[in-house]
C-alpha cells in the first residue's frame, strides 16, 4: 500500500502579499498600548503582520488598518492565533484572524481586499 501524503491548503480565502500600515491596540490592565506594525499579507478573514515585539497566542487586538487611497481607517478587531520570530531576530511574525470589522467598514474593507487581489493577479494595469 502506497503512502500518498498530500499537503492540502487549508485557508478558506485567497491570501494576498501586500504592505500596509496599521496600528494596533492591546489592553493591558486598564490601559491601552498602541503599536504601529505592517501587513504582510492579508485575506478576508485574517492577516500577517509584522511587529517589534512577540505578541502571544490569544492576545486580543484592535486594529486601524489604513488601505490605500482610503480617507479613514477600517477599524476591526483581532486575535492572535501564532507567533514567530523573524529571521536575523528582532522582530516577529504574527497570524491574526479578524473577529469583527465595524459594519459601517465592511464594504471599504471588501473593496480594498478585491483591488488588491485584483492587481495581484497582474490583471490590473
Amino acid at each position: 500500500m502506497k503512502n500518498n501524503v498530500e499537503m492540502k491548503e487549508k485557508r478558506r480565502y485567497i491570501r494576498t502579499d501586500t504592505s500596509m500600515l496599521m496600528v494596533l491596540r492591546l489592553k493591558e490592565g486598564d490601559s491601552l498600548r498602541e503599536i504601529k506594525s505592517v501587513t504582510r499579507n492579508i485575506s478576508a478573514t485574517g492577516m500577517m503582520i509584522e511587529v517589534e515585539n512577540e505578541l502571544p497566542v490569544g492576545t486580543q487586538i484592535q486594529i486601524d488598518l489604513t488601505a490605500p487611497e482610503s480617507v479613514n481607517p477600517v477599524h476591526c478587531a483581532g486575535k492572535v492565533i501564532w507567533s514567530a520570530p523573524l529571521a536575523g531576530g528582532g522582530k516577529y511574525t504574527n497570524g491574526v484572524e479578524f473577529t469583527n470589522i465595524e459594519e459601517d467598514n465592511k464594504n471599504t474593507f471588501l473593496k480594498f481586499l478585491c483591488d488588491v487581489i485584483y492587481k495581484a493577479s497582474g490583471k490590473a494595469s
